[in-house]
Order: C-alpha cells, then structure tokens, then sequence
C-alpha cells in the first residue's frame, strides 16, 4: 500500500475543509440507484473543493521516505505543520545524517585495521581480509548514498522551517501536511 507526505502553503483567511466519506449502505439502503449516485457525486464534487481549499502544495514525499518520516503522525486530512512537529522532523533527519556519518567512520577506521592486517597475511587470510575490507567499502558508498537522500529532505524541511521563521509570512500564511 502506498503512503505519501505533501506538504501545502496556504492562506490562513481561507477555511481547511476536510474530505467527505462517502455513504454507507446503511445510509444508502432503500434508495434507488440515482439517488445513491447523486450522493456519491455530490461527495465527489465537495471532495474536488476540499483538496483547493489546501493551497501551493510545495512538495511531496514518496512511500517509503514518508514511512520511515514517523515523527510525522498519519493524517488522510490536513493537520497544521507547527514548529514543533516541524523541528521534531529536522531533528529527524539530523540523527539519522550524524547515525551514518558515525557508521562510515567506524567503516574507515575498520579498514585501517585490515589494511594493516593484510600487509603481514597469508594467501589465504588475504582473501578474506580483502573480502571484507570491500565489504566495508560497498557500505560506505551506500551509506554515503543514504546521507545524501536524507540531506535532501531535511533542506526541504529546513525551507519550510524559514517560512514559519518569517513574521510577516507566518501571519498571513500557514502550512499544512497530509499524509496518506
């Protein structure tokens, strides 16, 4: 199942409606088939106005970032992107960038050791040294990799964090997220 984060900028004077579901059968039960498709596209209809109401959406997150973005709580319809949730999500990002950075120089300094280990080994502890030292290597790139994808999103929430830093932006305008 798919899940995904946007997050919108928006006017404050406008109302933030909210989806509508669509009837039950216990709602609909007794009612002809026109009737029942008149509720369901008047539900539609009310549905295409909610999603206007959210403003500029300003950017999207993919299924599996916004899955692992779990200080962000699930919410189909829009919620307020405060300060505080937004910094929970920066902070986020930062020990996850600084977790990686901690793994990659343990991975150096791991290779330090084996390098001085493979000067002074057999053909056939070479083989193995020289395995994991590769090992060691391939995870590096990956985690360097990782750093990047997550640098990229914590600049995204960094932006939005100058936003709700400006005064003369934060009275007339807010942000919102759905997550979904």
């Amino acid at each position: 199942m798919s899940e995904y984060t946007t997050v919108y900028l928006r006017s404050k004077d406008k109302p933030l409606l909210e989806y509508k579901d669509y009837p039950s059968g216990e709602e609909t039960h007794g009612l002809e088939d026109k009737d029942i498709h008149k509720l369901i596209k008047e539900v539609e209809e009310y549905n295409n106005i909610v999603h206007k109401s959210f403003g500029c959406k300003l950017f999207y997150i993919g299924t599996t970032p916004s899955r692992e973005l779990d200080v962000l709580p699930y919410s189909p319809d829009p919620k307020p992107l405060t300060k505080n949730l937004l910094d929970n999500i920066l902070d986020f990002y930062k020990e996850r960038i600084n977790d990686y950075k901690e793994s990659i120089i343990n991975s150096k300094e791991i290779i330090e050791r084996l390098e001085k280990r493979i000067v002074k080994a057999n053909l056939e502890i070479y083989d193995k040294i020289d395995k994991e030292i590769n090992q060691h290597n391939e995870n590096i790139v990956f985690l360097e990799e990782e750093i990047d994808n997550y640098q990229y999103y914590y600049n995204k929430f960094y932006f939005l964090n100058g936003i709700l830093e400006e005064n003369s932006t934060f009275d007339n305008y807010e942000l919102i997220y759905t997550k979904c």
